[in-house]
């Protein structure tokens, strides 16, 4: 029995096609592992960014299954109001 505190405990590996996996933990999306014509695995984390290329489809599920977070920042977007030109009464615009 595999404890929850051990690395890939609750890891489900699902192969989609041949030579293509994803992963997924407790339903959550981990990321996927595409090998590529050279035979490489190119492993990719949740949000598709490359965590590294691996000789054997083993190494490339670990990596997936270990990546750490990204330390970049959350991506917001908002939504930023620009007034609308004035016009003058000849109906030109007033800066």
């Amino acid at each position: 029995m595999v404890s929850p505190e051990q690395p890939g405990a609750g890891v489900v590996w699902a192969r989609v096609e041949e030579g293509f996996h994803v992963g997924s933990r407790s339903g959550v999306f981990l990321g996927y592992i595409d090998r590529q014509h050279d035979g490489v695995y190119l492993a990719h984390d949740g949000h598709a960014r490359v965590v590294g290329r691996f000789p054997a489809l083993a190494e490339a599920m670990a990596a997936v299954t270990n990546a750490q977070p990204p330390h970049d920042a959350p991506i917001t977007l908002e939504q930023v109001r620009v007034p609308a030109p004035r016009s003058a009464d000849d109906g030109s615009a007033v800066a």
